[in-house]
């Protein structure tokens, strides 16, 4: 089972390293080649395909924002007369 999870992970960064590599090539080419930058069909794929690479880090970034974590503190200091260790936590509100 934890080789085939190994290779499970190793496929699918394999697949995106070569789709990454694959959108920066074409569109390189389309900056590039005034035949390609002229194909508006092209251009709007490729910001399509941007768009979508970009959703789970934009989803990921409104739930941060709508449900944020709470820090939480931890203090520890000794007691100036009894010398006692005193510890406390603190949550935001």
């Amino acid at each position: 089972m934890k080789k085939l999870k190994e290779k499970g992970n190793l496929f699918l960064r394999i697949c995106l390293t070569g789709m990454i590599i694959f959108l920066i090539i074409t569109t390189f080419l389309a900056i590039t080649l005034k035949e390609l930058n002229q194909n508006t069909q092209l251009i709007t794929t490729i910001s399509l395909i941007m768009v979508l690479l970009n959703i789970p880090g934009i989803i990921d970034q409104l739930a941060k924002e709508f449900n944020p974590k709470k820090k939480e503190y931890k203090l520890s200091c000794k007691c100036p007369k009894c010398k006692h260790l005193i510890q406390m936590d603190m949550k935001e509100k």
